[in-house]
């Protein structure tokens, strides 16, 4: 196995040395000399892993260069500090940029990354970049003039029409795939979040459709689209043996079948990577075995015909490899409820029960009221949850009216980076941390699944080492 990913690794690094070009920006930041400037891009649109692509130190002036190649054109990002910034880059061009300078008057936590505009100079007007701001300042418009036909769910003529009549614009550029692609798949997205019919969205945006994987535009419709689809059809009786599969002693090839009845997935490349985005949605899923999980995806990473999909399996058993026991929890700064500030640091020395929640989650509420038994009956055991709601003030509004719920909450709504770190797709979901910061559980068991049984270990195995009142 080791050998045939070997030579698979030796196969893509000559691909992409031959079919990339170079690349150059040159840019101004003047607000951010003497800090270092970072391009990077996602190594693929599941898991958004980032590669990094170059690197250069601001100068005193603000300027910075930076020179990488690329083998297709893709959607890239210049990062400093916690501000990012996309580009569209096609190889072999050279772009000049202004990065957004640093707001002074809005505070930002380093750990939340925002994202801004580029002032990129573009005089030709067939450049990518110039005719992806054209294309959306013209379905701007015509959104801000037919929004009301979407409320009323009579959306799609006039969709329809606006398409052909952009499509009929831009007729006279000479327009790269990649921009056709942006421009359907931009419309597709708008009509998944509209409610469209999805067999109307499968015909048009699927079916005879090349998998366009490194489109920004494609693949978020494609995200939009499967979303939660691969647990919907495993809870139908037709998916039952998805259960077995994640459950037994299943192989990638069985689960592969056992899909083959799912509606729309009738090409057997868009039913793996359903299947690949089904697996890293539902690794944290209590339903499923996670070693069962990670044994499909080995097989997929080293026995799929499609680069791309050995590449994804990869990149989603790293990402799950980082939460294992023993590996360090991901570090975090957060505000609590005054809006003081909270890292993971300050709880090292104790044992840690980490909790992720949200004000409109039901489950997590009522779970909550169990921990505040907990929180009075095991001093040596930190409890912090982590509120991920869209505004603080659902947070504190939550804290008022629950004031028993008094052990430490932070708020984490927005926070991507966190939501990245701790694999944090549905809540609520639980951690143990131990005193060395290390995970003893992920995930650990939620208040009413033995908690207070584990707790209990934990106070014994403590009191047996040291004395009450040393710790």
């Amino acid at each position: 196995m080791r050998k045939k990913n070997s030579l698979f690794f030796l196969c893509f690094l000559l691909t992409f040395s031959l079919l990339a070009q170079e690349v150059s920006i040159r840019g101004v930041a003047k607000s951010y000399a003497g800090k270092e400037m970072v391009v990077f891009s996602y190594q693929d649109l599941i898991t958004f892993t980032r590669q990094l692509l170059e690197t250069d130190t601001v100068k005193p002036d603000g300027s910075f260069q930076l020179r990488f190649k690329i083998p297709s054109t893709q959607r890239i990002y210049l990062r400093c500090d916690h501000l990012k910034a996309p580009l569209y880059a096609e190889p072999g061009r050279s772009y000049e940029v202004i990065f957004p300078d640093k707001d002074s008057s809005r505070l930002f936590n380093p750990n939340v990354e925002q994202t801004g505009d580029l002032n990129i100079r573009m005089t030709d007007t067939t450049s990518l970049n110039w005719l992806v701001m054209d294309f959306n300042a013209r379905f701007d418009d015509f959104w801000n003039h037919n929004y009301q036909s979407f409320v009323i769910k009579q959306g799609r003529l006039p969709l329809d029409s606006f398409k052909r009549a952009i499509h009929k614009h831009y007729s006279a550029f000479p327009l790269s795939p990649y921009f056709n692609s942006y421009i359907d798949y931009s419309i597709a997205s708008t009509q998944v979040s509209t409610f469209e019919s999805q067999n109307f969205l499968a015909r048009d945006y699927l079916y005879n459709r090349k998998i366009d994987y490194s489109n920004n535009e494609y693949m978020t419709f494609f995200n939009q689209f499967f979303d939660k689809y691969f647990y919907q059809f495993a809870l139908k009786p037709e998916g039952a043996a998805v259960y077995n599969i994640l459950n037994d002693k299943g192989t990638w090839t069985d689960l592969l079948d056992a899909l083959k009845p799912a509606k729309y997935l009738g090409n057997d490349t868009l039913r793996e990577l359903v299947m690949l985005k089904g697996l890293f949605e539902n690794y944290n899923n209590r339903e499923f075995s996670q070693s069962r999980i990670l044994k499909i995806l080995e097989q997929v990473s080293g026995q799929s015909k499609i680069p791309t999909h050995r590449l994804i399996a990869r990149n989603i058993i790293a990402r799950f490899s980082m939460l294992k026991r023993g590996t360090p929890a991901p570090a975090f700064t957060l505000a609590d409820k005054n809006e003081k500030m909270h890292s993971l640091s300050d709880f090292k020395g104790k044992y840690l029960y980490l909790t992720f929640g949200a004000s409109w989650c039901t489950n997590c509420i009522s779970e909550s009221k169990y921990l505040e038994e907990l929180e009075k009956k095991y001093p040596y055991i930190q409890i912090v949850t982590i509120m991920t709601d869209d505004k603080i003030d659902d947070m504190k509004k939550l804290l008022k009216q629950n004031p028993k719920m008094n052990w430490t909450f932070l708020y984490g709504g927005g926070n991507e980076k966190l939501k990245h770190d701790y694999n944090l797709y549905a809540v609520p979901y639980y951690f143990l941390i131990g005193p060395d910061g290390k995970l003893l559980l992920s995930p650990a068991p939620g208040p009413y699944e033995g908690l207070e049984e584990l707790f209990d270990d934990i106070v014994k195995k403590k009191e047996n080492r040291y004395k009450v009142g040393e710790w």
